[in-house]
């Protein structure tokens, strides 16, 4: 039986880059699938071109070409991504880190409500919060850049989501903006207290999870994720 050889295999990842597959594992999947539907064709019909094999099973995804692919893997690395997430946070609901929640919970609401100026005092905690977030957000930036120019082939769905958190970088000021709006036109109560508390908080650890402990794990989860980069350093 006819098998698609090596040169052939580059030029379907080319076929792909050429075709906005901007993902490696993406791009993997895309060239196994057109490699075997090439082969079958060959079965019926071995003196068949490679390209036009190739040209004719493309034509099979449509007008849209790969990106149906593309963002059917996409939203299935987002799903995992969020799931990483969610499984840190859950850490901080127990004891002892727990602890720590509760603790930045009590400081706002009893800046929020029981001291003088102390949303004031708040704003400021929460613009140092954002410098230092900002940083690190430039220090993994730099640290991807170096990674790249280290590596010839494009990066990995789930690579690229840890990597840019800064798309999360938008809501940094939120928190900010609100509590702005309290010393204007809300009147403080406990339940304002509460609400704002809690909100805070919860920001606070989605930038602290994005931006520090994902980073940091980040070898260990893409190789969870992609078994054959296990491989490649073993």
């Amino acid at each position: 039986m006819k098998k698609v050889t090596s040169l052939q295999i580059e030029r379907l990842f080319q076929f792909t880059d050429q075709h906005f597959v901007d993902y490696y594992d993406v791009q993997l999947e895309l060239v196994d699938h057109l490699a075997n539907a090439i082969e079958e064709q060959w079965q019926e019909n071995p003196d068949k071109d490679f390209e036009t094999a190739l040209q004719e099973e493309f034509k099979k995804f449509g007008v849209f070409g790969f990106l149906e692919v593309v963002e059917a893997r996409q939203a299935a690395m987002q799903k995992r991504y969020h799931q990483l997430m969610w499984k840190e946070a859950k850490e901080f609901l127990k004891l002892p880190k727990v602890v720590i929640l509760a603790t930045a919970f009590l400081v706002s609401f009893t800046l929020i409500t029981q001291i003088t100026y102390g949303v004031y005092i708040l704003i400021g905690i929460l613009l140092c919060l954002v410098i230092l977030f900002s940083l690190r957000f430039y220090k993994n930036n730099k640290e991807i850049k170096r990674l790249r120019k280290q590596s010839k082939q494009k990066p990995y769905l789930l690579e690229t989501l840890l990597n840019h958190t800064g798309q999360f970088g938008a809501f940094l000021n939120l928190p900010i903006q609100l509590l702005v709006l309290i010393t204007k036109e809300v009147e403080i109560n406990i339940w304002i207290g509460i609400i704002y508390g809690l909100l805070l908080t919860g920001v606070t650890l989605v930038f602290y999870i994005t931006l520090f402990l994902l980073p940091r794990k980040r070898d260990e989860i893409l190789q969870e994720a992609y078994p054959e980069l296990k491989m490649q350093t073993l």
